[in-house]
């Protein structure tokens, strides 16, 4: 039960906080507990400005053995927290479900400028991939303040980019788990349809009047559907209902994360990460999955991948039949948990 608790660079971000233009109705669990939490953080080590992320904490009913456990979870570009508590048919589509049914906590947040956490200052420190990695540096500090001794970062495309650049940094979670991100030039057929599908949040009839400036982006209507999913196996409910929840990004957190995937292996920050790391792809994933890497194939994935992740202490590749970009939010998605699941454990 929930409880009430190669784009321009960015310009300028308002300092506010603010919530997504419609409000996603929030899953009640019968596995557990959650709160929603205010944490405090700031956009860097150096900054003084205090701003506040959304989150919320859920804890299971039934801890699973050993030291008990909390995966934070890191939503992509244009989504929120939501993307990890989807609100239609919860147990296919909840990973925060799944996770307390497994018996491991989690925590879910809205980036800053997405969902209800605050905005940067306008005119101030741009927000980058750098920026949501010292946030949720702070985020995994706050988790084992509160006495979880054991952290795991899940992330899901620009989320899982945030991800390995912070266990690259900070070297503080146990396991990493990524899923929807190849390194470049395995970018497939369908990457310029997303790139073309955003522009400024202004002029959405969503954010018009919510007080974004030209920095933050979201997605043209209608365009959802066809860069996210499958068209053959996702659920058109489903992809309404994100059409009709989408959140924004900055221009600062896409140009860094080009910067992320294009930076060759042995120069990419992600030879800095050595806990055990798993990278997990949809088959049909055709942002990224290409002639040069067949994502139907978990060795030609793994094979791709795994110079970037050179000093991880382990590095596993798996692939899901049937299944686009979105991994969480198409039929499959008790598959993928199932192979998540199974490696945290």
């Amino acid at each position: 039960m929930k409880k009430i608790l190669s784009i321009a660079a960015a310009t300028g971000i308002l300092l506010s906080i603010g919530a997504s233009h419609i409000a996603a109705a929030a899953p009640t669990h019968t596995n557990g507990t959650c709160n929603e939490v205010a944490i405090p953080v700031s956009a860097s080590e150096t900054d003084t400005e205090k701003l506040s992320v959304s989150a919320t904490f859920c804890v299971p009913t039934t801890w699973q053995p050993g030291e008990k456990t909390v995966d934070i979870m890191v939503s992509g570009a244009t989504y929120n927290q939501t993307y990890w508590d989807w609100p239609q048919d919860t147990p296919r589509y909840s990973y925060v479900d799944k996770t307390l049914q497994s018996g491991r906590g989690t925590l879910t947040f809205d980036r800053l400028g997405t969902g209800r956490s605050s905005r940067l200052p306008s005119g101030g420190l741009a927000q980058t991939i750098t920026t949501d990695a010292s946030v949720l540096h702070q985020l995994v500090t706050w988790t084992r303040n509160q006495g979880y001794a054991r952290v795991n970062g899940v992330g899901h495309s620009l989320g899982s980019i945030v991800l390995t650049k912070e266990a690259a940094l900070y070297n503080d979670m146990d396991k990493i788990v990524v899923t929807g991100i190849l390194h470049l030039p395995n970018i497939g057929l369908n990457a310029p349809n997303f790139a073309t599908s955003l522009y400024p949040a202004p002029l959405d009839p969503a954010f018009a009047d919510k007080g974004y400036d030209a920095s933050y982006l979201t997605s043209l209507p209608g365009r959802r559907g066809s860069t996210f999913y499958d068209p053959h196996t996702a659920d058109p409910a489903v992809i309404a209902y994100d059409e009709a929840h989408k959140d924004v990004s900055t221009a600062g957190e896409l140009t860094s994360s080009i910067v992320e995937l294009e930076t060759p292996a042995p120069l990419n920050s992600t030879q800095q990460i050595s806990v055990p790391v798993l990278l997990v792809m949809g088959q049909t994933d055709n942002i990224f999955c290409n002639t040069l890497v067949d994502c139907s194939s978990a060795d030609a994935v793994a094979a791709s991948e795994r110079p970037y992740y050179a000093h991880a202490a382990e590095f596993t590749a798996v692939t899901i039949p049937d299944t686009a970009h979105n991994l969480t939010l198409h039929p499959s998605a008790d598959a993928s948990f199932q192979k998540i699941n199974a490696w945290l454990r």
